[in-house]
């Protein structure tokens, strides 16, 4: 994948794409200066990351939520915009 596919996929800008590579925030393939890559697999494997899977039997205390679950797991194309929404917002407030 290119940067303009990935910036299109995130909703951000290019810039916010090459800030994210130079700080390692995000696998690429850095071919030149300004010539970036994004391996599809690890590019999916990074969104699925970001997300928090949230135990159905969870609890809420004071606002507060009890008993959550985390782990990985495989996402279709069909979910990858939300999961990019969501990291879009950790990467951008520092989640």
């Amino acid at each position: 994948m290119d940067i303009r596919e990935v910036s299109e996929m995130l909703g951000v800008t290019k810039a916010t794409i090459y800030s994210w590579t130079s700080q390692n925030k995000i696998p690429h393939v850095k071919l030149s200066k300004r010539l970036l890559k994004f391996r599809e697999s690890e590019f999916k494997d990074w969104i699925a990351e970001k997300s928090v899977i949230v135990n159905p039997a969870c609890t809420t205390v004071r606002g507060r939520a009890h008993n959550q679950t985390t782990m990985p797991r495989q996402f279709g194309d069909d979910e990858i915009e939300s999961i990019t929404l969501e990291a879009k917002e950790e990467v951008l407030h520092g989640g």
